[in-house]
């Protein structure tokens, strides 16, 4: 008989006021890589107990052989559904952005590390979370060299931890490769448009 032990060292940085939580880091192994991990928005649970999306990540990136992540997300209000807002004004601000800049600057740097987008299609169909994406975007684009997204062994790109099909399981896409799979995707998809207006107006 055997006993493994393992300590897990959680720490959370919030607002004065508690009303933002700007990121929570985790650490089991301080020689192995690291990871960020830039997720939608916070729930009200942290160190102790968490909620499902972080205990997924968790378990993923041990699963990829990282020592530790830090969790961040594009809007760090807590316990908010981002989804069913129409307008996410002031569910960040100048500290948010910061931190994920911080965060990602120290994974840039450090052996191995990685980057990794996890807020999945949210800007697709809100046009407002989509100014938000961009301003992300556009913070990081001096790190794109070690970003990465999560796919599935299928053909859906870009996905949230809380996807099925990942659950279990992530693997990491480079975002050059997400990219250049997006913009075949969209070019596939003007195509089908042109040919339906074609076929309409014939």
């Amino acid at each position: 008989m055997k006993s493994e032990k393992i300590v897990i060292k959680a720490e959370s940085l919030f607002s004065d006021d508690g009303v933002h939580r700007y990121n929570l880091r985790k650490e089991w192994d301080k020689v192995l890589p690291t990871a960020t991990v830039i997720s939608i928005s916070p729930s009200g649970l942290s160190n102790v107990s968490t909620d499902l999306t972080t205990q997924l990540i968790t378990n993923n990136v041990e699963s990829l052989g990282f020592g530790s992540f830090e969790l961040l997300n594009l809007y760090s209000k807590v316990g908010v559904d981002v989804k069913k807002i129409k307008d996410p004004a002031g569910l960040w601000d100048e500290t948010t952005d910061a931190c994920i800049k911080a965060s990602c600057d120290k994974t840039f740097k450090s052996d191995n590390g990685k980057i990794i987008f996890a807020w999945g299609k949210l800007a697709e169909n809100n046009k407002k979370h989509g100014e938000r994406e961009k301003q992300v975007l556009s913070l990081l684009s001096i790190y794109f060299e070690k970003v990465y997204c999560i796919k599935d062994y299928g053909i859906r790109h870009f996905l949230h931890p809380l996807t099925p099909s990942v659950r279990n399981e992530w693997v990491l896409e480079s975002w050059k490769d997400y990219r250049g799979y997006k913009t075949e995707e969209l070019k596939a998809i003007d195509e089908r448009e042109q040919k339906k207006l074609i076929s309409s107006t014939v």
